[in-house]
């Protein structure tokens, strides 16, 4: 059954891969082959330079997605380990998928044990709904016009990513409109789920993941090291 590792954004000045390295021995393989998809990213080229950059030390082959092999998508996820989504623009990224039919694909292999991985936007396209920053702008002291973006669906929560950003406070609010368990995962942590079960890997262990019940929507913070189980499935 295909687990997920849902990461909260990179910082600016972060080229930290701890979260990375796990999930390369998750696999259990000396040298796992990663699918890495730029979709979200408005310079995808870029996106892929600087996932490349940020493995370089680890053992693994990359195969990068783009747009003249997006139709070989169902052949190449078939042949890798790990299917990892970059940043960007969440609307853009769901957009995609579903006009080319990725998101067909992806059920296709969901009883399978590959991983599918995603940074911020590429983390929120497997949820129901999350928050986005496609409109967001800032000022001096604030940002403002996030919303939540409806995404595919494959697991049945939502998340905020960045959420460290102090103006996200929303989210906490927002999710009391939606009946899904919901994460807020700050830059340089993730979220890992597998099936009933979650936890998180942290690159930067002052920064935080908290996890959200639809029974009651209380703010509780989640441990590198635990494992947490609740009674069933994110799965939709």
């Amino acid at each position: 059954m295909v687990r997920f590792i849902l990461i909260g954004g990179k910082g600016k000045d972060s080229n930290l891969n701890h979260i990375e390295d796990s999930m390369l021995k998750m696999t259990n393989k000396k040298k796992p082959t990663i699918l890495y998809c730029p979709y979200a990213a408005s310079n995808m080229d870029k996106s892929c330079k600087k996932f490349h950059e940020l493995m370089n030390n680890l053992e693994c082959e990359i195969i990068d997605l783009n747009m003249d092999n997006i139709n070989d998508f169902d052949s190449l996820l078939n042949k890798a380990d790990i299917l990892y989504i970059g940043g960007g623009v969440s609307d853009d990224l769901v957009k995609i998928f579903k006009d080319y039919h990725l998101d067909k694909i992806l059920y296709k292999y969901l009883d399978s044990n590959k991983i599918y991985a995603g940074s911020s936007a590429g983390a929120m396209l497997y949820t129901r709904i999350s928050m986005g920053d496609k409109d967001m702008f800032s000022d001096n002291y604030h940002n403002y016009n996030y919303k939540m973006v409806e995404c595919l669906g494959i697991l049945n929560i939502s998340i905020c990513p960045h959420y460290q950003n102090e103006d996200l406070i929303i989210y906490n609010d927002e999710i009391r409109k939606y009946p899904f368990d919901s994460f807020g995962i700050e830059e340089d942590t993730a979220v890992i789920i597998d099936d009933n079960k979650y936890g998180c890997i942290k690159d930067d262990r002052k920064r935080s993941v908290y996890y959200f019940s639809s029974s009651n929507y209380l703010m509780v913070p989640i441990y590198e090291g635990e494992i947490y189980e609740k009674d069933s499935s994110f799965r939709s």
